[in-house]
């Protein structure tokens, strides 16, 4: 039923969501490198049965970005040759560095992520805790336990959710634990409040 459509026109078709997960939406008409390179595309979460309920969910994706000339796309040689100028969470570099998510200390949290590419992949890490419940392309990996997880590892299109708690005050950093591409932009932080709401005081957890 999907098929390329002029620009001004519309296509509306359904689907029955059968499978839980983090699915990656695109579009197909070729290249569909150039379209996914220019931000055409997204996510569709399908919880699975009896997900707990949490105090906060976020949904975090991964993508790079390929300039072009001035208000023009981005440069598809660039995009076949995967030369990227940045990697981003959510479409802009460093958003949550200059405005943290800000929770309290003890609640707990879920990060759905994918990996929408196109060409690199993704080790989603955060910086100070540990993830104790891991769900990766509809499995569950990890659920509470004696066992804990660092990184949820992605290929492009891949995608799933960990779960932690933040036990102190302070910023806790996420990230891509490809270090290489924290510098170019694949970094983010938590602000972890006290329960009464105060600030964490500069340097504690996370640095």
């Amino acid at each position: 039923k999907m098929k390329s459509i002029a620009p001004g026109e519309s296509l509306l078709y359904s689907f029955v969501a059968e499978k839980a997960g983090i699915w990656m939406y695109h579009c197909a008409t070729a290249p569909a490198l150039h379209h996914i390179g220019n931000g055409m595309w997204g996510a569709v979460v399908i919880d699975p049965p009896d997900l707990a309920k949490v105090d906060h969910e976020y949904i975090v994706m991964q993508g790079e970005l390929y300039t072009g000339p001035k208000d023009k796309p981005g440069d598809l040689a660039k995009m076949t040759d995967s030369k990227f100028d940045a990697v981003m969470f959510n479409g802009y570099v460093n958003q949550y560095k200059f405005k943290p998510l800000e929770v309290k200390v003890n609640e707990r949290i879920r990060m759905w992520v994918l990996d929408g590419g196109p060409n690199e992949n993704s080790s989603f890490h955060i910086i100070g805790t540990i993830f104790d419940t891991v769900y990766k392309e509809g499995n569950y990996l990890l659920k509470p336990g004696p066992g804990g997880s660092q990184a949820l590892d992605l290929q492009p299109a891949q995608g799933g959710f960990v779960e932690f708690t933040l036990k102190e005050a302070g910023h806790y950093a996420f990230v891509t634990h490809k270090f290489s591409n924290i510098g170019k932009g694949a970094l983010g932080l938590f602000q972890a409040n006290n329960a009464d709401g105060s600030a964490p005081v500069a340097g504690m957890a996370g640095h």
